[in-house]
């Protein structure tokens, strides 16, 4: 067997990577290194390709520039980023945030795009004191002139969605269908949001060649609210809700409540981070479909809800908490108490922890049946039953090590 031809192709490929190697790092090795924070699911791979002018890196104790990526919605339904740029090591006296809006149409293309460019004007600055700076063109296009924008909805904007899901086997099917629509505007001062829905579920389970169990279950609700901003700290509103609910025990719901809002911090820097607390005294009125627990048929009841809630955006990562607690005047035995958290961590280089989850004290149960569920309707859930307690949790542990370089992207496979 001849051995030659293999032999020869196989220095003639290690020599063309040498070379691609040598040349490519001239310039690669004067690129600032970069690591992206992005809590919003950014394309990364597309960003990669766009922008090459920099090493992107996995860490952020390797970086030069740190840039976190947020987002928040706008009036219309759709988004503005913050891109908070960080300097590090030599460009540490780099530091501020751009801003990009996309529009509620926006296609996934025309976001990461509009995210590309707003990244490059961010690069600028620590560029030019790279030996890369004399590699790059400056172009300008001038506008065309100020128009005037009008609104023809006057900032209205409508959303509907549809969701379906269906299974089956041969003793076994299952159907679901959800139906919510939106109405909202918002300005500056103020935000006007009205929701609504439907949902059904649908199990039919075949016992034997004669019997067949069918359940069904729905449920209604809507609510509207209206607030305004007073202040940069400071906001009042009022809302009004409707419940329908067959698992609940609720025939017919209804809800009234002011509700008021003091944020410790500006509400322009609520994309860092946001400390508030809500207060909102509600009054509800409810008719049952079976006398409750407490042989009622309907009632009207006085409650107080409150809560407190923190979100925080850092170099480190991010943190949430969230504590609500309510109790009805007529009886403050009757009381409800949550705990809801999540934290995304990078403990250490190449380690990362994310942790969600909520532990709740429930003693509200006012529309349970008093004639309980039987053991069918508790298997299937088809009927709230009493608790003292609910409780959830997720996490997720992440260890990654080797090169501390990602510029590489192959969509292969």
């Amino acid at each position: 067997m001849n051995k030659c031809p293999l032999l020869i192709f196989v220095i003639m490929l290690l020599l063309s990577n040498v070379q691609g190697q040598t040349a490519d790092s001239l310039w690669r090795n004067s690129a600032p290194k970069l690591y992206i924070q992005d809590e919003t699911y950014l394309d990364l791979n597309y960003i990669k390709n766009e922008i090459i002018f920099v090493n992107y890196v996995r860490e952020r104790q390797n970086a030069d520039i740190h840039l976190i990526i947020t987002f928040q919605k706008t009036a219309s339904s759709g988004r503005e980023y913050s891109l908070q740029f960080i300097g590090l090591n030599d460009y540490k006296d780099i530091n501020y945030t751009l801003k990009q809006t996309t529009q509620p149409d926006a296609t996934d293309d025309d976001i990461r795009s509009a995210l590309n460019d707003a990244i490059k004007r961010g690069l600028v600055p620590y560029m030019t004191r790279t030996g890369l700076r004399d590699m790059f063109n400056v172009e300008f296009t001038p506008p065309t002139g100020q128009t005037e924008v009008i609104d023809k909805w006057h900032n209205w904007v409508f959303s509907m969605s549809l969701d379906g899901y269906g299974t089956g086997e041969k003793l076994y099917s299952y159907l679901y269908y959800s139906f919510y629509p939106t109405v909202q505007r918002i300005t500056e001062k103020q935000k006007i949001t009205i929701n609504g829905g439907v949902t059904r579920v649908q199990r039919m389970f075949v016992i034997d060649d004669t019997t067949k169990l069918t359940t069904k279950s729905h449920s209604y609700f809507g609510d509207a609210f209206c607030g305004w901003k007073l202040s940069e700290h400071f906001s009042a509103g009022g809302w009004f809700g409707y419940t329908t609910s067959f698992y609940n025990n609720i025939k017919l719901g209804l809800s009234i409540a002011p509700k008021f809002e003091y944020n410790f911090v500006p509400y322009s820097e609520n994309v860092k981070h946001k400390i508030s607390v809500q207060f909102e005294p509600v009054l509800t009125t409810r008719s049952y479909y079976d006398t409750t627990l407490y042989n009622r048929m309907s009632e009207t009841r006085l409650r107080n809800e409150l809560e407190l809630g923190a979100t925080i955006t850092r170099k480190w990562g991010t943190l949430g908490l969230t504590i609500e607690g309510s109790n009805y005047l007529h009886d403050l035995s009757k009381n409800n108490l949550s705990i809801e958290g999540n934290i995304s961590w990078r403990v250490i280089s190449g380690l990362s922890l994310s942790v969600m989850g909520g532990y709740s004290f429930i003693r509200d149960q006012l529309s349970l049946r008093k004639e309980g569920a039987s053991e069918q309707e508790r298997l299937l859930r088809l009927r709230e039953i009493e608790t003292g307690y609910s409780y959830w949790i997720s996490f997720g542990l992440t260890y990654t090590f080797g090169s501390i370089y990602s510029n590489i992207v192959n969509p292969i496979f």
